[in-house]
């Protein structure tokens, strides 16, 4: 699994492939262990990177519920 360093953490090396444990936001590690890189992608310290360097990113929903009007 590809992904992107979102923020600045101390990871462990082996599991990124890497060879500090020091991880700067934007760095890209390849083949990270997918066990682990899914559990930086769920702190929200990584992104996962597909194979054509766009973001795959889970988006919020934009619009929100109409609130229910008030009849008197």
């Amino acid at each position: 699994m590809r992904i992107k360093a979102v923020w600045g953490f101390v990871g462990a090396a082996q599991l990124l492939g890497s060879e500090t444990t020091s991880v700067k936001a934007g760095q890209v590690f390849d083949d990270v262990d997918e066990e682990y890189a899914h559990a930086l992608i769920g702190k929200g310290l990584v992104e996962e990177v597909e194979a054509d360097d766009i973001l795959k990113v889970a988006k919020p929903k934009d619009t929100k519920p109409t609130a229910a009007k008030e009849t008197k």
